[in-house]
């Protein structure tokens, strides 16, 4: 069953680097520095289909090391 809200559409870029949600724009991406918000607060998606596993603190050590 698909979704039936409907949602604007936003800028995969955008909404990357202010770590907003990929679907709403609205809701944080993140909880902390590192750490994936379990859900969008905004429109609700459920962030565990993106399990970021070492990504994030592989690029700060590399940020870091430079």
């Amino acid at each position: 069953m698909p979704d039936q809200n409907t949602y604007p559409t936003v800028d995969p870029i955008k909404s990357g680097v202010a770590g907003r949600c990929p679907r709403c724009g609205e809701g944080k991406l993140f909880d902390g520095f590192l750490k994936v918000a379990p859900r969008c607060s905004a429109c609700g998606l459920d962030y565990s289909f993106a399990d970021s596993g070492d990504g994030p603190a592989a690029f700060v050590i590399l940020i870091i090391g430079f």
